[in-house]
C-alpha cells in the first residue's frame, strides 16, 4: 500500500473509529483524530499525538482547519441509533451537519479523498429523519468534486445490543414476522473493508458480514446465548407503539430510531459478504456486565 500521507479520523472514538485509527497504526500511518471529549482525548492518545477536540456540529470555528494537511478523510461520524442513548441531538445535526462542516474544511484544504460511513437505506423511498440526514450528506460528497467512497453496512452486530440488554430483562421482541434476512458485520471486519479504500474505491458500496441469517434465526441465538423469551410484535402494532409516545420512556428521538428499527427489520438488508466474524461469535464474546 503506498504512502496516503496524513489520514484524519472523525467519529474516532467510536467502536468504528477505534478499529480503524488501529489499523491505521498497525501499518505506520500518519494520523490526525477529532473527538469531542476529554475522555476521548485518553483513549485516542495512546494512537497518535495528533489529537483534536471539538464539535464539528456546534463549533465550526473550533475544527477550522483541520483538514489541513490531510490527504484522506475517514468519516464514522453520527448518532448512535440505539434506544438506550438518549441525545438531545436530532440525525440532521449530528450526521448531517457535523460532516458537512468538515466537508467544507476538506475542500478548502483540498483534501484528495473523503471516505464516509452511511447505513444502507439511505436511499429509501420511505422519509426516515436517519435515512434523511444521511442521504443529505451523501449528495453533498457527491457534489463536492472531492474523490470519495461511501460505505454502507448494512448494520453492527453491536447494533443488537439493544436486544441483548432487553434479553437480559428477560423479554426479546421481534418485530414482525422475522422472515426478514440481513448479514449484519463486526465493526473489526468494517473496519478492514473502509482501510481497504484509502487509496481507491468503489463510489458507494453496500457492505454487509460473512453470513446471512432471517432476523427470528438472530433473536433465537441472543435468547440461547443470552437469555430471555421472545415476544413477536406484529409490524402495525410497533408503529401504534411510536405513536403512542415511547419518549416517555427512553427519551427525546425515540420515535425516529423505533420508526427506522422497524423498517430495517422487517425488510431484507444484504450486502457484500466480507469478514469471517460470525454473529454466534460476537455474542460468545459478549461482555454481559457491560450490557446494562
Amino acid at each position: 500500500m503506498k504512502d496516503e500521507g496524513k489520514i484524519l479520523i472523525v467519529g474516532a472514538s467510536g467502536s468504528l473509529g477505534t478499529e480503524i485509527i488501529s489499523l491505521l497504526k498497525e501499518k505506520g500511518k500518519d494520523i490526525r483524530v477529532l473527538t469531542r471529549s476529554d475522555k476521548g482525548v485518553s483513549k485516542l492518545s495512546k494512537f497518535t499525538d495528533d489529537v483534536w477536540k471539538g464539535d464539528a456540529g456546534e463549533d465550526p470555528a473550533g475544527i477550522k482547519n483541520i483538514t489541513k494537511n490531510v490527504t484522506t478523510v475517514i468519516s464514522a461520524l453520527g448518532k448512535s441509533v440505539s434506544l438506550f442513548t438518549p441525545s438531545e441531538e436530532s440525525f440532521m445535526e449530528s450526521d448531517f451537519k457535523a460532516n458537512k462542516n468538515l466537508l467544507d474544511d476538506a475542500v478548502k484544504n483540498r483534501v484528495k479523498r473523503f471516505i464516509y460511513i452511511s447505513i444502507m437505506g439511505a436511499d429509501s423511498p420511505k422519509d426516515y429523519s436517519i435515512a434523511r440526514a444521511h442521504k443529505l450528506f451523501e449528495n453533498e460528497l457527491k457534489n463536492s468534486g472531492i474523490e470519495y467512497t461511501i460505505v454502507r453496512p448494512v448494520g453492527f452486530y453491536s447494533g443488537l445490543n439493544d436486544l441483548a440488554i432487553m434479553a437480559k430483562r428477560k423479554l426479546i421482541p421481534l418485530i414482525g414476522s422475522g422472515k426478514a434476512q440481513t448479514n449484519s458485520i463486526h465493526h473489526k471486519d468494517l473496519a478492514v473493508v473502509v482501510v481497504s479504500f484509502l487509496n481507491d474505491g468503489p463510489e458507494i458500496i453496500e457492505v454487509g458480514g460473512p453470513n446471512i441469517h432471517t432476523r427470528l434465526e438472530m433473536v433465537q441465538m441472543i435468547a440461547e446465548i443470552v437469555g430471555g423469551k421472545i415476544i413477536k410484535i406484529p409490524e402495525p402494532v410497533a408503529k401504534i407503539s411510536i405513536r403512542l409516545g415511547l419518549a416517555k420512556i427512553f427519551g427525546k428521538g425515540i420515535n425516529n430510531k423505533l420508526d427506522y428499527f422497524t423498517f430495517i427489520t422487517t425488510n431484507d438488508m444484504i450486502g457484500e459478504s466480507n469478514g469471517k466474524i460470525s454473529f454466534r461469535e460476537y455474542l460468545g464474546n459478549l461482555d454481559l456486565k457491560k450490557i446494562t
